[in-house]
């Protein structure tokens, strides 16, 4: 029988970026949704990520993303802090 792992949690990203989660197995899914309070984005990437390196999430949009097992994600954001709401979705 195989265990399916499911979480959701809110993180609060500020301009230091900050880890939002980690692949538990091969082929992980995050869904990544920002809050819809002003006219913002977060940006996601590895460790390290800025504001110039990172992929966009633009204020009230969704994004799904793979990461690889045991591989972190991080998140930023241009300026005072953010909810980034994450659904993540693994199983083995």
């Amino acid at each position: 029988m195989s265990e399916q792992n499911l979480s959701s949690r809110q993180v609060t990203v500020g301009t230091a970026a900050v880890a939002i989660g980690e692949g538990l197995v091969p082929g992980s899914t995050f869904l990544l949704h920002t809050d819809t309070q002003g006219n913002h984005n977060i940006f996601v990437g590895p460790l390290g990520v800025t504001t110039s390196t990172g992929f966009a999430v633009h204020s009230g949009s969704t994004l799904t993303i793979a990461v690889p097992e045991r591989v972190q994600l991080y998140a930023v954001t241009e300026s005072g802090t953010h909810t980034l709401y994450v659904l993540q979705i693994g199983g083995r």
